[in-house]
């Protein structure tokens, strides 16, 4: 029976067959009405005159009906506004019907259109309520014998507002389960103790300790229906229900429901990223609006997490036109596509996509030569520690000297801003991306200050972004979705997060605000521990840790540390307009000795020796000391001989 009601639940009535059982149900109220005018006493209905009497009453719903559409409705999902829908047209049908009791009133040839007026009342309120009252009874009986095949789930919904009771009704339309809504919980007091569409609205102490800790409701999933709230306050809720190992799940964002209504589908278990969201960030809009309008802006790096989300950003600011270049084809195809498809309305910027590597200085060249683009974002880089620390060549060939190309053309062909994309990686390093970083920012901060130069060259440094390409979320969530084990470096180390758009609003906004040589450092909150992010992310999947899924402690990576850092030992920062970006007092390097230093290193990376790119990195960076790496040598090493020069 099961089987059978899932095969052909999809399967609905044909409208036709509606509208002959709505026919029907006219021709019985009618002659219910008919026989409740002479007090059930037959004697008194003329038959030969009660047959046109009701094929005149037919054929007046039958055209209204018809004319109303009112029988191609779904009848299992009646609502409130099918209901109206009968209601009105069989006023309508009175109505017509009293046109003709009028038009017949007196005459001997018109005594079959002269129907009683008390049976017409009689027949509009018994056939309105037999109309309606079928429609709700084959809903009520379809939904009873569905929802007995299906698995019940007791659902706590937070937020008894416009939300909270579209989530009740999209629970109720499922077709897979049977939810037990147990109660509504809100926080304001206004509402406690009230009742929407018959379920009671409680507080969230309440809830814990009736429906959680009481377990008055078996296992309990809470669904989150409230997106006018604080990520703190967001969190703090969540937590508290965590902690008592709730299922906890939520929607999307009105704009994202489909046609205007939340589907089943779109209520999903809450993600690690909502939980580690802060306060929204406001910028100028209208001084970026001035920086970026009209203007043509190159990105480098474009297909990135960085690169991409800026690309969608400074679209809202209507530039004249956007180059976009990446080395990598397939990622960069998807943000040409995208692009393509937002340009629906052909309301999008000229934009050029072009696959070009940045330490091909002839390639950038050549580009910079047929764009002479006026703003550049500088996000291309390989960021990845192991595999850097494994491909030093690689590192400085892109970080080191593609920056070095990109800053020098733009330069030369007299960009207006160089906005420059660092990490806080940069910061005393102890890996090769890092220092490549860092080593990347003093050439970007000398060449600001270098005669003859007009571009404003600007730096921003910042920590991971969640969800980016190949960071620890999308990883962990793999490693969920297989069972697991996740996979934790070591359980003491932490990690700064910022929301993707958080950080290129940022970016957006320091370069507005840059005047050139700046190193900017943003607030980057409190610092997360990665094994309590782990776990977070466990329970927030509706499993248990060590019982459903492990965590296993995998040792430090090459080059890795337990924390990061936004400012070196000797750096301070000095506050700007914008509470969450400071500048950080880093002096900038001259440049000619670094020209010369440069030299030396291409010298050096061209020789492909890996230990002679690391410690030529050492010298250019003093504070540059590895970890957990095969390059701890030669800082033992450069110890060693500063042993010896001392004695």
């Amino acid at each position: 029976m099961s089987q059978f009601l899932q095969k052909y639940a999809d399967r609905f009535v044909s409208k036709w067959l509606i509208l002959v059982l709505d026919l029907f149900i006219c021709a019985t109220t009618f002659s219910f009405a008919s026989i409740l005018r002479f007090n059930f006493d037959l004697i008194y209905i003329n038959p030969n005159l009660f047959k046109y009497h009701l094929a005149i009453i037919l054929v007046v719903k039958i055209c209204v009906f018809v004319y109303f559409k009112s029988y191609t409705g779904i009848v299992r999902h009646t609502s409130i506004e099918d209901a109206k829908m009968l209601f009105r047209v069989n006023t309508l049908s009175l109505g017509i019907l009293l046109l003709c009791y009028v038009i017949s009133w007196g005459g001997k040839i018109n005594v079959f259109f002269h129907l009683p007026l008390s049976i017409l009342v009689i027949d509009y309120f018994v056939s309105s309520f037999a109309l309606i009252f079928s429609r709700l009874l084959v809903k009520s009986i379809y939904e009873n014998i569905l929802g007995s095949f299906k698995t019940n789930v007791s659902v706590i919904i937070y937020g008894a507002g416009y939300l909270g009771l579209m989530v009740k009704n999209t629970l109720m339309k499922d077709k897979k389960k049977k939810y037990n809504i147990l109660c509504f919980v809100d926080d304001n007091p206004q509402k406690i103790n009230k009742t929407i569409e018959g379920v009671k609205v409680i507080s969230r102490k309440e809830a814990i300790n009736d429906y959680i800790k009481g377990n008055k409701g078996g296992h309990v999933e809470v669904i989150f229906a409230i997106q006018s709230i604080s990520p703190t306050t967001k969190t703090k809720i969540v937590e508290e229900f965590l902690s008592n190992e709730v299922t906890i799940k939520t929607i999307p964002p009105i704009s994202q429901w489909m046609d205007g209504e939340l589907n089943i589908n779109q209520i999903q278990h809450i993600k690690i990223e909502d939980l580690l969201e802060r306060e929204a960030i406001s910028i100028n809009n209208r001084l970026v609006k001035q920086f970026i309008t009209g203007k043509k802006v190159l990105i480098t790096g474009a297909a990135g997490s960085i690169g991409s989300e800026l690309v969608r950003q400074l679209i809202k600011f209507s530039p004249s036109k956007l180059v976009l270049i990446d080395q990598a084809e397939s990622a960069l195809y998807d943000l040409e596509t995208e692009l393509i498809r937002m340009d629906i309305g052909g309301v999008l910027p000229n934009i050029r996509v072009e696959i070009l590597n940045v330490s091909s200085e002839k390639s950038v060249e050549k580009l910079f030569r047929e764009e002479c683009p006026q703003v550049v974002f500088h996000a291309a880089a390989y960021k990845h520690v192991p595999l850097m620390e494994k491909n030093p060549y690689n590192a400085v060939k892109v970080n080191v000297f593609g920056t070095k190309n990109v800053a020098n053309l733009s330069s030369k062909y007299g960009v207006e801003k160089f906005v420059m994309v660092s990490t806080d990686k940069a910061v005393n390093p102890t890996n090769v991306m890092g220092a490549t970083k860092r080593l990347a920012e003093m050439y970007v901060q000398g060449l600001n200050s270098y005669h003859g130069n007009s571009t404003r060259f600007i730096i921003t440094r910042f920590g991971n972004v969640l969800g980016s390409n190949g960071s620890v979320i999308p990883l962990f969530k793999k490693q969920i979705e297989v069972g697991g084990p996740i996979t934790v470096t070591h359980p003491d180390i932490i990690r700064y997060f910022m929301t993707i758009p958080e950080a290129c609003q940022l970016v957006l906004e320091a370069g507005t605000m840059g005047k050139g040589g700046e190193v900017y450092v943003f607030d980057m909150g409190e610092p997360v521990k990665i094994v309590d992010l782990a776990k977070k992310m466990v329970q927030l999947s509706g499993l248990v840790l060590d019982r459903d899924i492990k965590i296993v402690f995998t040792g430090l990576r090459p080059g890795e540390k337990l924390f990061e850092e936004l400012l070196h030992s000797n750096e301070n920062t000095i506050p700007t307009y914008h509470n969450k970006i400071m500048i950080a007092k880093v002096v900038a390097e001259d440049f000619d000795i670094l020209s010369t230093e440069f030299q030396k290193l291409e010298t050096i990376i061209a020789k492909m020796n890996n230990i002679e790119i690391v410690a030529a990195l050492k010298k250019l960076i003093p504070e540059y000391l590895s970890n957990n790496s095969i390059y701890e040598k030669l800082d033992k090493l450069e110890s060693t001989h500063e042993l010896q020069a001392n004695t």
